[in-house]
């Protein structure tokens, strides 16, 4: 049965044996071991390494193909005293790879400028007129963040003209294959072994740090007089989490203490960053990921991504904080700009699409915003559960940027689609792509045709993924504690959701300037709790809450306010009990 929001529900299958027997051997309660079991995490030798996460855990960085020639070419510029420029994409991911090498390089007294593309006269990725620039500063060397996987050309023409390349990358390798850089740090390289393959770019970043922090304590230098890389994890964490990755791994063990640097971070961004966010004490993933990183994000959809590297790499508060309010500006141009984007979508499918014929949705404006057709791709896959590719037009050619849904991989649907696109890149979850504007309706039924091969209509329902029931009684403050082992939560380790069955609903509030929230009192038998309902006011006018008792899937969470603390539900979705 589908809920009122006409979603479904699948709650995870485990073995209530297995969880039980988990539980016992590492004594933690069923719930948390069940919580665990669901995110592949199996035996008690693998969750006690998880739930301590440790930094001796870390993977030998030497173990990535290509790290042997990355390490020797950088230390040689270190010793000559060459000038270094780290190239890096405008988004968060790239600018605080940026970060992390420039503070590095910093700390080693080493010559490092950092050139980030302007996004809409440059596009994204290397370009020649880039390659060409850098070497007449000066640099001998190139060192790429979060970018330069497809940049094939633009390394030829790099060795050409003297100025030597090493590319860290994370994204897919394209079809023309390696650029001929001396040294190529992408785990997904078919030759590549490295153990852990879902890195970030500034993942890649803070392992060529490391790979040369060891190669000169080998060289000869004290440890003392070299870098102290934890210092630098509060990048790490912001970059990992603001680029979604999966947070399991190396990505878990480095973004929990990156989380904690940050928490506490004396970098002077940082600490204006988070006074314009309104962050104070610990910062979480959700302060990241809702906070700090669309601040950063905003300047490189506008094409002021400079103020965010300028910003992370600040040696003064002062210049710091001008910066952040800079930022904070942009970030709310950024929301007006968004919205009109997302409305024109909107407008758009309304008037000229047919959703009851088409799989995938592709619409091309002149009035979309370059900068921010990514977000609002991303809310339509959220209203309509369908693959979603925006193009923002100019001058007879646009800029795409694609979303998509689990059942879809966006970036293989782009390569049965490549004849009609100039280029395109990404992952399977979001992708990007340039094309002409005439070829957008043939680009448009070619994905079609992918999503009818590839997607039945039980994929276009969109799905709650639910680890486990609980009654309400089970929750109190030392629950809680449990669950929190489990963090930093994000991709792939997601914040846990659970349903309670023969929920009623009491004290019924509306909240918010519009009325559209709810808090509501949940019952069940001897069991309740404060619940939190954002955006489901005019839902609930439909229901009998009088009469009637419910099913509720949520998450747990903590609410702090004036000092004080309590548990609360955040409401997912609601349906008629069974």
């Amino acid at each position: 049965m589908l809920s009122f929001l006409k979603k479904k529900w699948c709650l995870a299958e485990i073995s209530h044996d297995k969880a039980l027997a988990l539980g016992k051997e590492l004594n933690i309660p069923t719930t948390v071991a069940v919580l665990l079991i669901n995110r592949g995490i199996m035996t008690a030798e693998e969750a006690t390494l998880y739930l301590r996460s440790d930094l001796s855990q870390l993977h030998d960085p030497f173990l990535m193909a290509g790290m042997d020639e990355a390490v020797k070419r950088v230390i040689r510029a270190i010793e000559n005293e060459e000038s270094i420029t780290v190239f890096c994409d405008y988004d968060v991911d790239g600018v605080t790879s940026a970060a992390f090498l420039t503070h590095f390089f910093r700390d080693l007294d080493c010559p490092v400028t950092a050139y980030l593309p302007e996004r809409q006269a440059e596009g994204y990725g290397l370009n020649s007129d880039a390659v060409r620039k850098i070497r007449d500063q000066g640099a001998s060397l190139m060192i790429t963040a979060d970018c330069g996987i497809t940049g094939v050309k633009e390394v030829a023409l790099a060795n050409e003209i003297g100025l030597d390349v090493i590319v860290t990358d994370h994204h897919q390798v394209g079809e023309e294959g390696l650029p001929q850089a001396v040294a190529v740090l992408n785990p997904h390289r078919e030759e590549c072994d490295y153990p852990f393959r879902f890195l970030s770019g500034v993942g890649l970043a803070f392992k060529l740090a490391l790979g040369v922090r060891s190669g000169l304590h080998t060289a000869g230098r004290k440890k003392e007089d070299l870098p102290n890389m934890k210092r630098h994890l509060d990048l790490f964490a912001l970059g990992t989490i603001a680029d979604v990755a999966p947070l399991t791994g190396e990505n878990h063990i480095l973004t929990r203490h990156g989380l904690d640097v940050l928490s506490t971070s004396a970098k002077p961004g940082l600490v204006a960053l988070k006074e314009v966010a309104g962050i104070v004490g610990n910062v979480d993933a959700r302060s990241v990921g809702f906070g700090l990183g669309p601040r950063l994000n905003a300047a490189g959809r506008l094409g002021k991504a400079d103020s965010g590297l300028h910003l992370l790499t600040a040696t003064d508060l002062g210049t710091a904080k001008t910066l952040a309010k800079e930022l904070e500006k942009t970030n709310q141009e950024r929301k007006i700009i968004q919205e009109e984007t997302f409305l024109e979508a909107e407008s758009l499918l309304r008037n000229e699409r047919d959703l009851e014929n088409e799989r995938v949705i592709v619409l091309a404006s002149e009035t979309f915003h370059p900068g921010v057709i990514g977000i609002a791709a991303s809310k339509m896959v959220d209203i309509y559960h369908r693959p979603t590719v925006l193009i923002a037009l100019e001058e007879g050619e646009g800029k795409g940027s694609g979303r998509s849904i689990p059942k879809f991989n966006l970036f293989k649907a782009f390569t049965n689609c490549s004849s009609h696109l100039i280029q395109f890149g990404g992952h399977a979850y979001a992708a990007g792509l340039s094309i002409e504007e005439e070829n957008v309706d043939a680009f448009r039924d070619a994905m079609n045709e992918v999503g009818y091969r590839f997607l039945t209509d039980e994929d276009l329902i969109p799905e709650i993924k639910l680890d486990t029931s609980l009654d309400l009684s089970q929750i109190d403050f030392p629950f809680y504690k449990n669950i929190a082992l489990l963090e930093p939560f994000g991709a792939e380790n997601p914040v846990p959701s659970f349903q309670s069955k023969g929920v009623k609903i009491k004290e019924l509030k509306h909240m918010g300037k519009e009325k559209n929230h709810l808090r509501f009192r949940a019952v069940q038998g001897k069991g309740q709790i404060g619940v939190i309902a954002f955006n489901f006011a005019s839902l609930f006018e439909s229901l009998d809450i009088a009469n009637e008792v419910f099913d509720i899937a949520y998450e747990l969470h903590l609410n702090s306010w004036n000092g004080r603390e309590k548990l609360e539900l955040r409401l997912l979705d609601i349906k008629a009990s069974e």
